[in-house]
């Protein structure tokens, strides 16, 4: 029963808090609808967590997720999406204190604007006079013990660990710093230290080896993983770019080792996910140019030990981030099979920075190891890595006028720039290459696409002489009767290409010579008489 389940004068301060931050006049739409999903009897699979933090789902044009801490309204979340205090945290509120309290009474209070009275402002650090006095370690030796406490309780549950980072990461958070910079920084500690206890968790049990998910046990922890991760990057994107205080650069240096540790621990168990988090801190956290540089030949000093591709190239990324693209590219040589997805990223993103200098620069460098990248990769991987190069030089091209380079590039990749040059081709209305290049890679019209083929014929049947002569062979070479039958069928259509440009008597050398140089074939023979080929 939630009557018996949450504490009332929690439930009470709750309220009050929520009429203190969110006014009801400005928020007013909000605030009803949250009501009416409430009244409605869209909130259902309520549970309450240790007296104080709620969860519950809320339908509305979907089914949302949602919590709330009533210790700390504040701390609330939805699936919605919602930056701020929304309709279905609201309507999971109403729905809690509605079991205990009248909401009536609440919404008349709102309406009315009754407040408690506003906490002394001595009492509110200003965020430009952030209180840094606890360590990184210390903010660590606080999750620590949170974690044993939130384990010892619920280990025994059922769904465990399932909801951990629901539950756990925002009394994490709870008690966070007020200066903006130093919040953001705490928070995201809090993520990393909960990945790597996910990791750990992880690789006990053995789900860090690739597998397919076995239990709904591994589909939750992977869930979990997750949605840490998301706070993890979110937690960056909404980190200042602006001059930080002195204390708050400390805070952030001594954050360094604990996301280097992240990548030596697990860049082997999800080496996607844990080299995107370590990046993304050195792209949006760690700015500073000497940071880069020493962590850089740190990188590499510890990748010649552990002898880590890994490490080498998230070196490699960071050598990007400090301009110098040759010292980059010279490692993803080295390996060029686990680079070639980094190569495109960075190719697109000096593509689209709206400096084409970088972009040239790199560039100039990088199409000379392309051929190192497409003999390393799979057969079945190298024409959509290709075509990836290709789409992205195509995007400069067309800005820079660089055609002529474009068209070397494709024929350079061929065959596996096929596809793309061949309309490229088309484009420019060069027919007769096209078919060269068909040719050139031993394409018979057996090969080619009918429609295509017919308009290539519709432009000049002399186009598609070629490609049914090398048909007409390749059937009758493979000597059974079956490709014998093919065989007769594309000689008529080489018979009526040749009657439409006029050159019947070509034709009827060309045939002669055929069954001369095929006269031991009887089967082909007799298939040719049954085609009515001859005259």
């Amino acid at each position: 029963m939630l009557q018996t389940a949450i504490s009332k004068p929690l439930l009470q301060k709750a309220a009050a808090d929520l009429q203190r931050e969110w006014s009801f006049s400005l928020f007013q739409h909000v605030i009803q609808k949250g009501r009416e999903l409430s009244r409605q009897g869209l909130v259902y699979n309520v549970t309450v967590i240790d007296s104080d933090f709620i969860e519950g789902k809320v339908i509305d044009t979907a089914i949302h997720d949602v919590t709330l801490d009533l210790s700390d309204i504040s701390l609330h979340s939805c699936t919605c999406g919602a930056e701020d205090l929304c309709p279905h945290v609201l309507a999971l509120f109403f729905y809690v204190y509605g079991n205990v309290f009248d909401n009536g009474e609440l919404l008349r209070q709102w309406k009315q604007g009754k407040k408690k009275p506003n906490r002394k402002a001595a009492s509110v650090q200003t965020p430009s006079e952030p209180n840094t006095a606890e360590s990184v370690a210390q903010w660590r030796k606080q999750f620590a013990d949170l974690l044993d406490e939130w384990s010892a309780r619920h280990r025994r549950r059922n769904d465990w660990p399932y909801r951990l980072s629901h539950q756990l990461f925002p009394r994490l958070v709870k008690n966070s710093p007020k200066h903006s910079a130093v919040r953001l920084l705490h928070r995201f500690h809090a993520a990393l230290f909960l990945l790597d206890h996910l990791f750990e968790y992880g690789r006990e049990r053995g789900w860090d080896r690739g597998l397919l998910f076995g239990s709904y046990e591994q589909f939750s922890w992977q869930q979990d993983v997750d949605y840490i991760a998301d706070e993890w990057f979110e937690t960056l994107e909404r980190f200042p770019s602006e001059l930080l205080p002195p204390s708050v650069e400390t805070h952030i240096e001594q954050t360094i080792p604990y996301v280097r540790e992240l990548l030596l621990r697990w860049g082997k168990a999800s080496p996607s996910l844990v080299y995107s988090l370590y990046t993304t801190a050195w792209e949006l956290l760690f700015t500073k140019e000497a940071q880069r540089r020493q962590e850089k030949e740190t990188l590499i000093r510890l990748a010649t030990e552990k002898q880590s591709t890994t490490l080498l190239l998230a070196a490699a990324h960071l050598a990007f981030l400090l301009g110098e693209d040759d010292e980059a590219l010279a490692i993803y040589r080295q390996y060029p099979k686990e680079a070639a997805p980094f190569f495109i990223d960075w190719m697109e993103r000096f593509a689209s920075s709206h400096s084409p200098e970088r972009f040239a620069s790199f560039w100039a460098k990088g199409k000379q190891e392309l051929a190192f990248y497409i003999s390393a990769l799979p057969e079945m991987e190298r024409s959509p890595f290709v075509n990836e190069i290709g789409r992205l030089y195509e995007s400069y091209a067309r800005q820079h006028n660089k055609w002529d380079d474009y068209e070397k590039l494709l024929a350079a990749c061929f065959p596996y720039s096929a596809n793309r040059y061949v309309h490229w081709l088309l484009d420019q209305r060069r027919y007769h290459d096209v078919v060269d290049l068909y040719l050139w890679g031993d394409a018979t019209a057996h090969d080619i696409d009918p429609t295509f083929l017919a308009m290539l014929q519709k432009q000049n049947p002399a186009l598609v002489l070629p490609l049914y002569h090398r048909a007409v062979m390749r059937f009758v070479e493979a000597k059974n009767r079956a490709s014998y039958r093919v065989a007769v069928q594309y000689l008529k259509k080489l018979r009526a290409c040749y009657r439409s440009l006029k050159r019947m008597n070509e034709w009827q050398m060309y045939l002669e010579q055929l069954l001369a140089k095929t006269a031991r074939m009887r089967a082909f023979h007799e298939e040719v008489e049954k085609g009515k080929l001859l005259l």
